[in-house]
């Protein structure tokens, strides 16, 4: 037994880890498996608090309680999913409307307010999400105290997405903070202090709220809501998040979401340099049909160079639309490439259509070769010489037949190589190791006969060695018998 239960002198009893049982947390109500005999609570007081513990302890009532936690999770990713674009909306929409100077400036304080009434929602629903995902821990894991799953990488997480849902345009007042801005003259680029109104920036930075699209998606995934999937990445300690959803996306649906990716990072990368370059010395850069020639050369990295951002804000924003262009770029050319690439059905085929053609070439040289080979035959025959016109026009046809015929069995010899892939070898591999082992199953049978034979051997010979000493016996007594003669 790996457990032992001693009484003490106030009659409570303490159970003494055994070296087969790890050690696990102390402060659980949760009933530790000892033998199959029976169940020890992990603290005295358990048995007053038997009923509460009993509902607790219930694989049942755990699995029913992470089933409700991950529905309610799926809730707060929804709404926070909604706040989130609709405080992008309304801020892109007065945005517009105050470049544009339709709108007034009560319009613009209400739409500010929907914009801050939002974020204050989606703050709470944030940490909302990160305490669910805290108790679904506390769990899976069967602990109590919420201290034993929280950490610094939880923390830091929590406070950043907290940071970043919170940044949103100032309802009132209008201030403005300096910005570097980049002028060209006759001297060359000449850099100046430009005030823009904060307002510009925050807006700009409200587009980092889009993370909460792959959230939204990651959790209305038919591989996250499988129960299945969920077992076997937990069986293969396989986590299944967003990069997991990605990358099966990306498998599934490759040019879907390249092309997602791709119109969504123009169209947000040109709205924000537009923003950027408003309030600049070149006001036609505020143009958004400038802004997004300016994304788009940058995108595909040509860079012409008639349209530059002066401000420092729009230089970072085309910077980073360089680099995701770089990356986007890559894996259009990589599923291009997995697209082009031949299945092995079709390399099969494609392969076997190839050697019968190669086959009928080789026919048809060799049968040249015997042709060209009797016309010389048949001309040396009439006395015609080696360097003769009409016998040298035979030798000619009858090299290049030569020819024909060790190219296409050259050509066969590289295509049957090149069909062997890793498939063929595994497969290859598997039938060798298959034979090998009927072979030794064969030879371990056939060492086995001839163990069996050597001990009949063995028997017939000392059944043989008794049958002659038996024989020896008898006839040594009838020679010492005397006759009986007859009456």
């Amino acid at each position: 037994m790996n457990a032992t239960a001693l009484k003490s002198l106030d009659g409570t009893v303490q159970v003494m880890e055994g070296p087969g049982i790890p050690l696990i947390k102390t402060d659980s109500n949760y009933t530790r498996y000892v033998s199959t005999e029976n169940l020890i609570s992990e603290s005295p007081s358990m048995e007053s608090n038997s009923k509460h513990s009993d509902g607790k302890s219930n694989l049942g009532f755990r699995l029913y309680s992470r089933k409700q936690l991950i529905e309610r999770r799926t809730k707060v990713v929804d709404a926070s999913f909604v706040l989130g674009i609709i405080g992008i909306v309304a801020n892109v929409i007065e945005t517009e409307l105050r470049y544009g100077g339709i709108s007034s400036t009560t319009e613009s304080v209400i739409l500010r307010i929907v914009t801050s009434v939002t974020s204050v929602l989606l703050v709470a629903s944030v940490v909302v999400y990160n305490l669910i995902g805290i108790k679904l821990q506390l769990i899976t894991a069967g602990l109590e105290n919420w201290r034993l799953v929280i950490n610094y990488s939880i923390i830091i997480k929590v406070l950043t997405e907290v940071l970043i849902c919170s940044i949103h345009p100032l309802p009132y007042g209008e201030i403005r903070v300096p910005v570097v801005v980049v002028t060209y003259g006759n001297d060359g680029a000449v850099f100046q202090d430009k005030r823009i109104p904060i307002n510009s920036l925050l807006t700009v930075l409200m587009f980092l709220r889009l993370y909460l699209l792959c959230r939204y998606l990651v959790v209305h995934s038919d591989l996250f809501k499988d129960t299945t999937v969920q077992s076997l990445g937990t069986l293969s300690k396989v986590k299944i998040n967003a990069q997991f959803v990605f990358k099966a996306l990306m498998t599934t649906h490759p040019g879907s979401c390249l092309t997602a990716i791709l119109l969504c990072t123009l169209l947000i990368s040109s709205w924000s340099i537009r923003v950027c370059e408003y309030h600049t010395v070149d006001m036609n850069h505020g143009n958004y049909l400038q802004a997004l020639w300016l994304t788009a050369v940058t995108f595909l990295t040509l860079g012409y160079g008639d349209v530059v951002p002066n401000s420092i804000c729009g230089r970072i924003i085309a910077i980073t639309t360089g680099l995701m262009g770089v990356g986007i770029m890559a894996l259009c050319v990589a599923v291009l490439a997995r697209k082009l690439e031949q299945s092995r059905a079709e390399k099969y085929v494609h392969t076997f259509v190839q050697q019968i053609k190669l086959d009928k070439l080789h026919r048809h040289a060799a049968a040249d070769v015997v042709k060209q080979a009797m016309m010389v035959w048949k001309l040396r025959r009439t006395g015609l010489s080696f360097h003769c016109p009409r016998v040298l026009k035979h030798r000619r046809k009858l090299l290049d037949a030569i020819r024909r015929m060790k190219k296409s069995q050259f050509s066969k010899s590289q295509m049957r190589d090149s069909v062997i892939g890793v498939v063929e070898i595994s497969k290859n591999i598997t039938e060798i190791t298959d034979n090998t082992s009927t072979i030794k199953t064969e030879q371990e049978n056939i060492q086995q006969r001839l163990d069996t034979l050597e001990k009949l051997m063995t028997n017939m010979h000392s059944q043989l060695y008794e049958l002659r000493e038996y024989l020896r016996q008898k006839d040594a007594t009838l020679r010492t018998e005397p006759s009986l003669k007859p009456t």
